[in-house]
């Protein structure tokens, strides 16, 4: 029978199933609407949450024994502290000071049991509470660990699986994905930059200036009359060149005024006429002799008036200006006039310009002047228009140009050529690398010499077509002529580093019956750290603080420290020079190529740093934690005390070397005690031995007063039989992160002195060194010895604050200014550490790490996605990969265990419910009988 054949039998059936579904389909928005009041529910408690901890305010001591609570809200309130302590005001609650009783067994249980005895008679709350714990104690107690409900509850967490499986339809899955941030790390570059100078050069002085006006025509004439002063003329100048019984003669002119803006003003001055006279302009009388006009044409005298009348405005326009004199003359006569123009010449001035024939032609006519020359050089005005009193009329327009008017020749006043000059001749020879002169060091004597062909030279333009930013310039020589002959120029090279991370996402999916599930019915704001990178930074920041510490003497003879004076991260000062110029440069401030490197520097850094981790965990009586506190700390003294590693190191074994399976008498008979002290000094001194060779380390270490290592790097027979010491013979001791800078920069220097052609002196080659390792900060640079002849700097001088770390520098860069502390000057460097008793002070908050991070991850110290597998899995860091494993380095034991191993070796057959129940009655029974 078919489907549809079934339901035509069974209508009624059918009906009833059809409004079943009907209801339930027109319910079901409802029915999912109902999770929704739990989601708004659980977000009000959510926003309630954070406005709470948003307005929580921490208590404040308001002194007196009184406490503020909720300061600064309206919910502020005061209590005092003997209501939440009432024996705090107890004259018998105050006992001696208990930090003196730290390390003090024997005292810390004698104070415990003086307590017990006053609190057991004592009639306070205090007394009254311990009392009752007390004889709660010595009541008989039930042994629940048969108990039903202790049973069931162990049953569950036996076989959990049931239980899971009923929560089966929720799972959460964490997304991890890589992040990089990205730090530039600085690599500072110094160069010396000098002026080019020729040998031969022209200076030419062009100077234009524009006519006032111009004649046109008629009887007349211009002339200067001095500096910003013209004389225009009516008529012609002379005597008695006319001769009638009685006649008029005229005189008339045309003048073309050009530029009316630089005339200043117009004055008819003089007029001069035998026997009678009158001026006209543009046919207008302006003035009228002093004899008037008409009567007796002889006077028998010629008169000269000086009328002074203003006519400026009939020059307050451009075009011709036409003026006429005319003369009654009897006899013999004359007559003519005078106009005088005062004009503003920078009006008319369009050009006053000095160009040199090249383009650092300048640069040879200052070398000249300021005497840097050699002998015969010369610099000349080989054209000067001017007289004597320094001024000269331009031939084109006819005004007067004077010194004053014109810009400045380009040369010093010493050199004697004046503004008017209109050519300059330069030439010399001009060396700005003394090259003959001498200096005298710790290194010998020496003298600068001409460069051979091709001899390689580091130019400020190297650094800029290496991509190298600019940061600074600093001059050191400017001389009379005001031009810098030396400037030392600051490149910033570095390169971009990223510093790993990782980023998790954390998502619950619930496919069950149950809509609204945990964080699915709200949204959780967790706060997560990607501070993880920034953690290991202060990791090794305290790391190295306790083994970059220094103190002074507060008794020499004693060699007592004086615990006020210790330092963190202190530096020394330090600096190189360089002599001559940029051709014949001796240059002892240059790191050559070829050096080992920051990497195995830092390398060697934190492999130090995990042994001084692994010993300073050894019990505090061990010998050989005492030996390697005496390299730590700088309270005591590195010296002799080296020599005593001939203790007993049993107790110790097992947490160094990492197992957990020898007994003392399996470690005496099997050797290991010498193994013990290849693992705490060969971990070390090999690896420097093997990496960096002799020299490195022999400085470091010796073997009973000889030195520990052979040509080859290798241990010395003496070494292998008679054991590695730190210090002693000829090797150096000091604190333990400036002992590794010794010896490290032992080496360096070897390779450098091959490649530094030049004798620089031992201090520099350190310098060359730890600037390569970034721990030094360039404070400038200063002029040291000058040329006694040209005055020029002979010898300029790098000024650095040195460090025995990278992370040392950089916490003094970030941590001094906050304590107002600087470094001093290029002259006086002041390269302290930073107090201890100052720390407390610093905001760590505003200390960037992130150079000392991107360092770690440039030299690939820091885990990444790629070799976060190899790098980070437990035996790699605590078993057989360690570098505390004594079988990489030939010891005669069994490869070093990981910590879960030994942790488990530690707890076989252990059976903790005993060892529980034992301490609990032990517990109870400490109190009085």
């Amino acid at each position: 029978m078919g489907l549809g054949a079934f339901f035509d039998r069974h209508l009624r059936l059918t009906r009833s199933l059809a409004m079943t579904l009907s209801v339930t389909m027109a319910w079901t928005p409802f029915a999912v609407a109902w999770a929704d009041p739990m989601q708004a529910a659980g977000s009000e408690g959510q926003q309630t949450g954070q406005q709470i901890l948003g307005a929580f305010q921490f208590p404040v001591d308001a002194g007196g024994g009184t406490m503020t609570l909720n300061p600064g809200t309206t919910q502020e309130s005061s209590i005092n502290v003997s209501t939440l302590f009432p024996d705090a005001n107890n004259a018998n609650s105050v006992a001696a000071n208990l930090t003196s009783l730290y390390g003090n067994n024997p005292g810390t249980i004698a104070a415990g049991l003086n307590a017990q005895t006053i609190l057991n008679g004592e009639p306070s709350a205090t007394g009254e509470a311990y009392r009752t714990l007390v004889n709660n104690a010595h009541q008989s107690h039930p042994d629940l660990q048969n108990d039903p409900l202790w049973k069931a509850g162990d049953q569950v967490f036996a076989d959990f699986t049931p239980w899971a499986a009923s929560f089966s339809d929720c799972t959460i899955t964490t997304t991890q994905t890589t992040a990089t941030q990205p730090v530039h790390i600085p690599d500072y570059q110094l160069c010396l930059r000098q002026p080019a100078v020729p040998q031969n050069c022209t200076a030419t002085h062009e100077v234009k200036v524009e006519p006032l006006l111009s004649y046109v025509s008629g009887n007349g004439g211009l002339s200067s009359c001095g500096p910003g002063c013209m004389d225009l003329y009516v008529g012609v100048v002379g005597d008695n060149y006319w001769s009638a019984g009685c006649a008029v003669f005229s005189w008339q002119v045309t003048y073309n005024v050009l530029h009316p803006e630089a005339i200043v003003s117009a004055t008819l001055e003089d007029v001069e006429f035998d026997d009678h006279a009158r001026v006209y302009y543009g046919g207008s009388l302006i003035y009228t002799g002093s004899t008037g006009w008409g009567g007796s044409c002889e006077l028998s005298n010629s008169w000269v008036d000086h009328p002074n009348k203003d006519v400026s405005y009939a020059f307050n326009s451009t075009g011709n200006k036409v003026f006429r004199q005319d003369t009654m003359v009897g006899g013999n006569g004359e007559g003519y006039s005078r106009i005088r123009l005062r004009y503003d010449l920078s009006k008319l001035m369009t050009q006053d310009e000095w160009s040199w024939s090249g383009p650092n032609c300048q640069n040879l006519a200052s070398a000249i002047t300021d005497g840097i020359c050699q002998a015969g050089s010369q610099l000349i005005c080989t054209n000067d228009p001017a007289n004597a009193s320094g001024c000269y009329v331009d031939p084109v327009s006819q005004v007067m140009i004077c010194e004053s008017d014109l810009a400045k020749a380009p040369v010093a006043e010493s050199a004697g050529i004046r503004n008017t000059c209109m050519s300059i001749t330069a030439a010399g020879q001009c060396d700005l690398n003394s090259t003959g002169q001498c200096w005298t060091d710790s290194a010998g004597t020496h003298c600068l010499s001409p460069p051979d062909a091709g001899t390689p030279s580091t130019a400020c333009a190297d650094l800029e077509n290496q991509g190298c930013a600019f940061i600074k310039s600093q001059c050191l020589d400017t001389l009379a002529s005001g031009t810098c002959w030396d400037s030392v120029d600051t490149y910033d090279c570095g390169q971009q580093a990223g510093i790993p991370g990782i980023q998790s996402r954390t998502q619950q999916q619930c496919s069950g019956p149950i809509r609204c599930m945990g964080e699915d019915c709200m949204t959780v704001n967790r706060t997560q750290s990607q501070d993880f990178t920034q953690a290991l930074a202060l990791l090794n920041t305290a790391q190295q603080m306790a083994m970059d510490l220094s103190c002074d003497y507060a008794n020499a003879e004693l060699q007592q420290k004086d615990p006020s004076s210790c330092e963190v991260f202190k530096g020394e000062d330090a600096s190189c020079k360089m002599v001559g110029g940029v051709v014949t440069l001796v240059d002892c401030c240059k790191t050559p190529a070829g050096s080992m490197g920051l990497s195995q520097y830092i390398d060697l850094i934190l492999a130090t740093s995990q042994l001084d981790n692994a010993v300073m965990r050894m019990d505090a009586t061990s010998a050989v934690r005492g030996v390697w506190e005496t390299l730590r700390t700088p309270f005591s003294v590195a010296g002799d005390a080296w020599n005593s590693f001939q203790a007993d190191f049993a107790s110790t074994v097992n947490d160094l070397v990492g197992t957990d399976m020898l007994s003392t008498t399996d470690i005496a008979s099997q050797g290991l005690l010498d193994s013990l002290k290849g693992e705490l000094m060969k971990t070390v001194a090999e690896w420097i031995g093997s990496t960096f060779g002799e020299a490195a380390g022999n400085a470091l270490f010796s073997a009973g007063g000889q030195v520990a290592f052979d040509s080859l790097g290798n241990l010395t027979p003496a070494a292998q039989s008679g054991g590695v010491q730190l210090g002693g013979g000829a090797a150096f001791a000091g604190t333990m992160l400036s002992t590794l800078m010794a010896a490290y920069t032992a080496v360096m220097i070897a390779i450098m002195i091959i490649q530094i052609v030049w004798s620089c002196e031992i201090p520099e080659y350190e310098l060359a060194a730890k600037k390569q390792l970034k721990v030094c900060k360039d404070l400038g640079t200063y002029c040291d010895s000058k040329d006694p002849i040209t005055g020029l700097c002979l010898i300029r001088k790098e000024s650095y604050c040195c460090y025995n770390t990278p992370l040392a520098r950089i916490l003094n860069e970030q941590i001094k200014p906050q304590l107002g502390m600087g470094f001093g000057t290029a002259e006086a460097p002041e390269c302290t550490g930073i107090k201890v008793e100052d720390l407390d002070k610093v905001d760590w908050n505003q200390v960037n790490l992130d150079e000392w991070l991107g360092l770690l991850a440039q030299t690939h110290h820091l885990p990444t996605a790629e070799n976060a597998a190899s790098m980070l899995n437990l035996d790699q860091l605590t078993g057989t990969g360690s570098r505390l494993n004594p079988q990489r380095y030939g010891a005669a034991t069994g490869n070093r265990q990981d910590t879960l191993t030994r942790t488990q070796g530690r707890m076989t057959e252990l059976d903790v419910p005993t060892v529980k129940r034992q301490s609990e009655l032990e517990g109870w029974g400490m109190g009085p009988q």
